[in-house]
């Protein structure tokens, strides 16, 4: 009876163990009707990372005003709402002492940029400013000066401004 013990203690642990059917350790049967084949374990797909925090797109404006003809800007970046940037643009182009301030142009997660008309190096209030906004800084500095081009043909025109309204990232 001991050998007969012994030889089934060796046999039983002397073979590697394998899992259902015939297949080895983390691998399943699959197939059927007589041909069998093995396939490693399902498995779960782990979860995506939790988000540490959120992007929030921020507004900007651009309010043109004058003081003797000579044109003066107000330009806010980064803030939250479009009123609040257009607010913003018109009380700086008031506080140098422009009149007749207005909002030209506002852009949402955007650059923008400015295009004036110039003479001599300086601004020709003969010609027609050009505001534009584009998904990058030169974009939007290159529309300007194509659009100051065409509109003033007899003048030269420069980018006096461009700059973007970043998107803030928020942490949770």
């Amino acid at each position: 009876m001991p050998k007969i013990f012994l030889a089934w203690f060796v046999l039983a642990f002397s073979a590697s163990p394998m899992a259902e059917q015939g297949c080895p350790p983390g691998q399943v049967p699959i197939g059927g009707q007589g041909a069998v084949a093995c396939a490693p374990l399902p498995q779960t797909s782990p979860l995506p990372p939790r988000p540490t925090g959120k992007w929030i797109k921020t507004w900007g404006a651009i309010a043109l005003g004058a003081i003797d003809s000579t044109p003066y800007y107000g330009v806010p970046t980064g803030l939250g709402s479009k009123k609040e940037a257009e607010n913003e643009a018109l009380a700086r182009c008031r506080k140098v002492g422009a009149q007749g301030c207005v909002v030209k142009i506002s852009y949402r997660n955007q650059c923008a940029a400015i295009g004036e008309p110039q003479t001599a190096g300086n601004p020709d209030p003969n010609g027609y400013v050009q505001f534009t906004s584009e998904s990058t800084k030169q974009g939007a500095a290159d529309t300007a000066l194509s659009s100051c081009i065409a509109r003033n043909p007899s003048m030269q025109c420069k980018v006096i401004y461009s700059a973007c309204s970043e998107p803030i990232f928020e942490k949770f």
